[in-house]
């Protein structure tokens, strides 16, 4: 067997452990929307509790992302990339059998935790490994479908394991991914060391998880039906002061976290604001979107899941074959594109979500296509 056929073997396995880690990160970020109801009839949640447990895995792992990026530089990705598949296990276990909602609340934070290890490594692997600009770009572009379907489809994911078992079935299915791809990631995935000397900053990490959690809470604070204005303003006084420590820690480092002069290039900038617009236009929409179709039309978890599964299979395809033609093609105009797409799918459903079932489906089939040509573009840019 030639050297390049082993190559390509290799690669092909790599891309399938790192996307198959990467399905259960960005899947467990939506997977509840249709379990909510059921959820929170056997918790006993009240609303604060369903709040918290849908957005405190997104909290923790975005204030975590960074401090894991410079981690997987230190120590090499591939140990952070094994460790995180423990702790994201462990954690899917703890709740898939939570007895409080308290509890599961906690268990979501450590399953953000453990994302948080894997994400920054799923992408350096792929980058370490495709040396070739168009297999690169046709490998991220796979990266980011999965990343954008993934979230769209976990709704039918819960929509499924929901019409047959309890809720706890939902972070449950993570477990025998996990095994897998903990087993092939030890065996296949090669070792390249991290460099030593690479700093570290666990402090800047913490500043900007409290940072966002003080102001997100502000804002859940502010949108309930008697809102404390005094402890939405204690939260919102503490988040923007973290937030501000970590900005400046930032810009006094040698090795900062985030390199704020990068937003000063055009391109970059401008890939961090689709791909953020886009990302909170997906998963906003589709939380509404589940809701409205089990409490207000009276679907079902599976028919629900079913309902928006056109929007995934979209974004699935249109990854990819933004990935084939963005060594091609100016990256800014395919952002704009995209999200033009995205933009015109959201408007037209919202203007014709009482019509038939087949305008509604092309609504979000174009939604689909949209936010995965978006996020492909974004994340290679």
């Amino acid at each position: 067997m030639s050297a390049s056929l082993v190559g390509s073997e290799m690669c092909i396995r790599d891309r399938a452990i790192v996307s198959s880690a990467l399905f259960l990160i960005v899947i467990d970020m939506t997977v509840l929307y249709t379990a909510l109801p059921t959820l929170t009839h056997d918790l006993h949640a009240t609303a604060s509790d369903k709040l918290w447990i849908v957005n405190i895995y997104a909290l923790v792992a975005s204030g975590l992302l960074l401090g894991m990026g410079t981690l997987g530089d230190k120590l090499g990705h591939k140990p952070l990339f094994i460790s995180g598949l423990v702790v994201f296990g462990t954690a899917s276990l703890l709740a898939a059998y939570s007895p409080t909602p308290g509890i599961l609340i906690a268990a979501r934070a450590l399953l953000a935790i453990g994302a948080a290890m894997m994400m920054p490594a799923t992408l350096s692997i792929i980058r370490l490994t495709f040396a070739d600009e168009r297999e690169r770009a046709l490998a991220i572009g796979i990266w980011a479908a999965v990343a954008s379907g993934g979230a769209a489809f976990g709704p039918v994911m819960g929509g499924i394991l929901l019409e047959y078992f309890w809720w706890g079935s939902v972070f449950l299915i993570n477990v025998p991914v996990v095994l897998l791809a903990l087993i092939m990631g030890i065996t296949v995935i090669p070792h390249r060391p991290g460099n030593a000397s690479h700093r570290w900053d666990f402090i800047g990490s913490l500043l900007i998880m409290v940072g966002l959690i003080g102001v997100t809470y502000a804002i859940k604070e502010l949108g309930k039906r008697v809102p404390s204005y005094d402890d939405a303003l204690i939260a919102l006084l503490i988040g923007v002061a973290f937030i501000t420590l970590f900005v400046r820690r930032q810009r006094n480092s040698t090795h900062p976290l985030v390199d704020f002069s990068l937003f000063r290039l055009r391109p970059f900038s401008a890939a961090v604001a689709a791909a953020i617009v886009a990302a909170a236009a997906l998963i906003g929409m589709e939380l509404a979107f589940t809701q409205r179709l089990q409490l207000v039309v009276g679907l079902s978890p599976l028919q629900a899941g079913l309902f928006i599964l056109p929007l995934s299979l979209a974004s699935f395809i249109s990854g990819p074959l933004t990935g084939k033609i963005l060594p091609h093609v100016n990256s800014g105009k395919i952002l704009a594109a995209g999200l033009l797409i995205s933009a015109l799918g959201m408007g037209s459903y919202l203007l014709l979500h009482n019509a038939s079932t087949v305008v509604q489906i092309i609504s979000l089939t174009v939604i689909g296509a949209g936010v995965g040509s978006t996020m492909t573009a974004a994340s290679s840019t």
